[in-house]
């Protein structure tokens, strides 16, 4: 298991979007050398909907993804899932803060520590182009 924080300035119902529509998710969602285009990215927001994406790196290497969608309280509560390669639980909690800012916290479960080590600086930079996408 582990967890990160991070501090968005946007309120919850603003941020939440970065986990419900296309265009939001495609800025953060990225992985290093690859890009995630809006265009490629279908989010069914339910319990059980699917969220298929594709990686874009040069020489047109791509790689597709899905992550499932769990429990939602939107929009203060989600949960997701990767089921392949590992089996990964991810939640995600959005707490408003003094003057429109939110609390994101992200918990990951499921992964070994093998597989969690290379994971958690990739996830702390992709919450890193979330909060950025709020402030452009």
């Amino acid at each position: 298991m582990f967890t990160l924080q991070q501090v968005v300035d946007a309120p919850p119902a603003e941020v939440v979007r970065a986990f419900t529509e296309a265009e939001p998710f495609a800025a953060w969602f990225l992985a290093e050398g690859f890009t995630t285009p809006s265009d490629r990215v279908t989010l069914d927001v339910r319990p059980g909907g699917l969220i298929s994406a594709v990686f874009v790196g040069e020489a047109d290497v791509e790689v597709p993804f899905t992550l499932r969608y769990g429990e939602l309280d939107l929009p203060h509560h989600l949960v997701v899932y990767f089921d392949d390669p590992a089996e990964e639980e991810i939640t995600v909690d959005l707490s408003g803060l003094p003057d429109g800012k939110t609390q994101l916290d992200y918990r990951s479960t499921g992964l070994t520590d093998e597989r969690q080590a290379p994971i958690k600086p990739g996830v702390a930079t992709m919450l890193n182009h979330l909060a950025t996408y709020f402030t452009q």
